[in-house]
């Protein structure tokens, strides 16, 4: 007779694993003067990013120039018109509430439509002034400095001898030369041309308009113009 193999009841002991002991990772030091240095940097720069966000962003009225205004004319109010913009700081602008100021005083130079107003634009007297003619000079390109001319410029008219190109002219005294300054810079109503109104002293304005009616006239620009 076989017999089975008889189960043991001695039970097998269970052995415990290796119980691993928990490593704490070290507290760091809590250090206030570097918490509230962190607080005063967050909010200097919260504050100077809205002082740029304001100064960027803010709007103001200021003048424009509604209608077309020539030279020496004077100024109405409906020459003028009130925008809302954001001025570059280069810029200086004449505020809408000048604008009683303005009427009444003369285009130092022309003003064109949509073009801001500034204080560079205006006179206190009619141009030329006292003493003073407003000629026009046609001129060809030949004829002016590559330069561009601006209002305001000062620049010498020069006389030529004929109206042939000047540098087959063999002059052999020196050209009458004339001072001006820019009143208005257009152009011409030939084509390749520009048209300049100068200012000049009264005696030398039929001198310099008979000149010009010629083309005997050369344009040269003086030192800071």
């Amino acid at each position: 007779m076989t017999s089975s193999p008889t189960t043991s009841s001695r039970a097998t002991p269970t052995v415990a694993a290796p119980y691993a002991v928990p490593r704490v990772a070290p507290q760091r030091r809590w250090r206030p003067a570097l918490v509230w240095l962190a607080v005063a940097l967050v909010a200097a720069g919260g504050l100077i990013a809205g002082g740029v966000l304001r100064k960027v962003g803010t709007t103001a009225e200021y003048l424009a120039v509604a209608t077309r205004v020539e030279v020496g004319s004077t100024i109405g109010r409906s020459d003028l018109r009130t925008v809302r913009i954001t001025v570059d700081p280069a810029l200086k602008p004449i505020p809408s509430s000048a604008a009683d100021a303005v009427i009444g005083k003369f285009a130092a130079v022309a003003l064109v439509p949509g073009t801001l107003l500034t204080q560079a634009q205006l006179a206190d007297t009619a141009v030329p002034g006292p003493g003073r003619q407003l000629v026009g000079i046609s001129l060809s390109q030949e004829r002016m400095p590559a330069e561009r001319i601006k209002p305001g410029g000062e620049v010498l008219l020069v006389v030529t001898t004929d109206d042939g190109p000047v540098a087959n002219q063999q002059a052999t005294t020196a050209p009458i030369s004339i001072k001006a300054t820019v009143i208005d810079v257009r152009d011409g109503v030939k084509e390749g041309t520009t048209l300049l109104n100068v200012a000049v002293v009264e005696r030398d304005g039929p001198l310099v308009a008979a000149r010009a009616a010629a083309g005997r006239i050369v344009v040269a620009l003086t030192s800071g113009s």
